[in-house]
């Protein structure tokens, strides 16, 4: 065998594997990641068992768990989403100026418009009056009282 005969060979295999590896990677990955979830949800589910059959109460946070990392308010994660869209846009339309691509540019200027629009946005929620009683709560309680007796 020749090393003409072993690369008319080797590639087109090395292209199919290739090939279906990148169509069937996010499949596997995405059934690793219902299994690891079911197995977390059975072991819950044994877990509740167990203590029913003892006839102790079952914490609410067992049954619905808090989220690791969850907001606290959601303008600050509006906020967030906003600044880093402006960022990407800032930096999209940088990079396609700088490589010549100035055509491309809107894509860039198209997210900076989108991040200032959700800025808009959370600014005009922070000063709505009709925002949630939680939240002007949580501000009430925040602020020290200045009023004097």
């Amino acid at each position: 065998m020749g090393p003409d005969v072993l690369k008319q060979t080797l590639v087109p295999i090395v292209a199919i594997m290739s090939g279906l590896l990148m169509v069937f990677m996010p499949v596997l990955i995405v059934y690793i990641v219902l299994q690891f979830r079911q197995r977390k949800a059975e072991r819950v589910l044994e877990t509740v068992k167990h203590l029913a059959d003892r006839g102790l109460p079952v914490p609410r946070e067992l049954l619905d768990p808090p989220r690791a990392g969850a907001p606290h308010d959601i303008s600050q994660t509006a906020r967030f989403r906003a600044i880093t869209l402006l960022g990407v846009g800032i930096g999209l339309s940088l990079m396609f100026h700088l490589l010549g691509l100035a055509f491309l540019v809107g894509i860039g200027a198209l997210l900076i418009c989108i991040g200032i629009a959700q800025l808009i946005a959370v600014w005009i929620e922070m000063r709505s009056p009709m925002r949630a009683p939680a939240a002007q709560a949580a501000e009430s309680a925040a602020e020290p009282n200045t009023r004097a007796p």
